[in-house]
């Protein structure tokens, strides 16, 4: 029964040490020479003049990642804004309902949840996403 006790004591200390000293010293991450040197770790990450703006409206919807990616890159926007921004957009639209990607002070897309569309403005164009179906609606918003 000491035995046990004392294997124990000893087994916690030596959690409890190597939890206090870390890894650090011991291990370190393995480095691929095929992706080139990776000094995101060590650089501050610079900021993105895009932002997204939540707008008030009385519907909102809950979009899936893949609809979000979808929207946004058919608006035009690269992936690391999509990554930057898609998450800042889906809270936008679940909580507000509307929202503005925003470059600076100027608005570059405007989204607004109406009924069951996603309905977008761009400089270059209007268009309607269908939420039920999970596609760009084929006529234009003024029809409806």
């Amino acid at each position: 029964m000491e035995a046990l006790r004392v294997g124990s004591v000893l087994l916690v200390l030596v959690f409890l040490t190597s939890g206090v000293s870390g890894c650090k010293g011991w291990f370190r991450p393995v480095q691929w020479s095929e992706l080139g040197q990776q000094q995101q770790q060590s650089q501050p990450r610079r900021e993105s003049l895009l932002r997204v703006v939540p707008r008030q409206n009385r519907d909102v919807a809950s979009l899936s990642p893949t609809d979000i990616v979808y929207v946004m890159q058919r608006v035009g926007f690269a992936d690391e804004h999509i990554v930057d921004l898609g998450t800042d957009l889906h809270n936008a639209l679940h909580l507000s309902g509307a929202a503005a990607i925003v470059y600076r002070k100027d608005a570059v897309a405007l989204f607004r949840v109406n009924g069951g569309y996603l309905q977008i403005q761009t400089r270059s164009g209007s268009f309607d996403y269908d939420l039920a179906r999970g596609r760009f609606a084929t006529s234009p918003t003024s029809e409806r």
